[in-house]
């Protein structure tokens, strides 16, 4: 059992995850949890590691995700952050799961090593295949295949139904596209006969949950609501502003730097943080003062490169779950439920469907590198679904029975 303080403990599990070779944003949004975590600690006057805080904090998680105001996969994500560091103080270290995959052999942790030093694909890349890769190399280990010499199209499509059973349909799509990645890699470093391109060419029904987006009604009365007349207040209008004009994430509004802005021509030119994709947006007026403003007269006097800064010490970058908790604070206090800060996204990219846009701008607009994307917003457009019902005019009802 670990004695030391809380702080100490979760600064050890930062190192861990470095240590585990987690991508910096991985890393960093586990240690926004666990900062979290630290802070409700210190709300209840607990100086060490307390079960019972660590018990309120994951209700307190529960609660948000039944009400809707975090996501399923930001939920686990929230609790297996947490269960590892209820590990560390337990044991003294964090086992990453491997418990429940065998241990395998120098030769296919020599792969898995190649595949993190892998310099044709980004960091993102190699560190979303690695997972996969382990998983089905540790299948093989247990199938007794010390090597790659006897894989063959028999043995991936075993693998293929073992996780078709076990696995969930979005979950399969996932594993099947890393899977095709990992397969191409083997084959461009002499490790494999083949990319096996067609034993992933088939369709998984994915399953997707229809959205809300949020009124424009509900967007104008938090925008109005704001006291701009404070630094916090003008930080927060140009925030929300820019996200439901712009589209962007929170978590690219909190990455936003001066030197994104280009003034002269009028527009953002950012790298985003989920795609590592370039995008360029029109800067429009009304944006554009808002930032204007914030910047000239409330921004605090700071070196850092950030636009958006803490407006109370110490000052640094805001976090990306600020645009959140500030958006639904202004629409508490107006009476509006809380709701996903990803909603003004949604917004801007169904009222574009239902105007006219073309998907595939709307799908450059919002950065999505894959149309797939972008088609959810179409199930947004209520008005053109209802005009592509059916008119059952004219057609004579009859019961069963005869009856009419």
């Amino acid at each position: 059992m670990n004695v030391t303080s809380i702080q100490t403990l979760t600064m050890q599990a930062v190192e861990a995850f470095h240590l585990r070779g987690y991508t910096k944003q991985s890393v960093d949004e586990r240690k926004r949890i666990l900062l979290k975590i630290v802070e409700l600690h210190d709300k209840e006057g607990a100086c060490f590691y307390s079960a019972d805080v660590i018990s309120k904090f994951v209700q307190e998680a529960e609660c948000r995700y039944e009400n809707g105001e975090i996501q399923r996969i930001y939920y686990r994500f929230l609790t297996k952050t947490t269960a590892c560091l209820a590990e560390l103080y337990d044991t003294g270290a964090i086992s990453f799961g491997q418990n429940w995959t065998p241990k395998l052999s120098e030769y296919y942790e020599g792969l898995l090593c190649g595949i993190l030093a892998y310099e044709n694909w980004g960091e993102k890349v190699r560190h979303s295949v690695w997972p996969f890769a382990k998983t089905y190399f540790g299948w093989l280990h247990s199938q007794g295949h010390s090597n790659l010499n006897r894989i063959d199209e028999k043995v991936i499509k075993r693998y293929l139904i073992d996780c078709a059973s076990r696995m969930t349909n979005n979950s399969l799509g996932t594993t099947k596209r890393a899977l095709k990645k990992l397969f191409t890699y083997l084959f461009e470093i002499g490790l494999g006969a083949n990319t096996y391109e067609n034993l992933f060419s088939f369709s998984v029904p994915m399953e997707r949950k229809i959205k809300r987006s949020i009124p424009h009604s509900e967007i104008a009365a938090v925008l109005d609501v704001i006291d701009r007349r404070t630094p916090e207040g003008k930080r927060d209008y140009a925030m929300i502003l820019l996200a439901a004009v712009t589209g962007l994430r929170a978590v690219d509004i909190a990455g936003l730097k001066l030197s994104n802005i280009d003034w002269r021509n009028g527009e953002l030119k950012i790298t985003q943080s989920k795609t590592e994709k370039p995008l360029a947006l029109p800067l429009t007026t009304d944006v554009g003062m808002a930032v204007q403003d914030y910047i000239l007269n409330a921004r605090p006097d700071s070196t850092l490169p950030n636009v958006f800064l803490r407006s109370r010490a110490p000052i640094k970058e805001i976090s990306s779950d600020i645009p959140y908790g500030q958006f639904n604070g202004y629409r508490l206090k107006i009476g509006l439920p809380k709701c996903s800060f990803h909603g003004l996204r949604r917004t801007l990219g169904s009222n574009m469907v239902i105007s006219g846009t073309p998907v595939t701008m709307v799908a450059q607009v919002l950065g999505h590198s894959e149309i797939d994307s972008t088609k959810q917003y179409i199930s947004l457009d209520t008005k053109h679904l209802k005009e592509c019902a059916l008119d059952f005019t004219g057609i004579e009802l009859v019961k069963s029975g005869g009856a009419r």
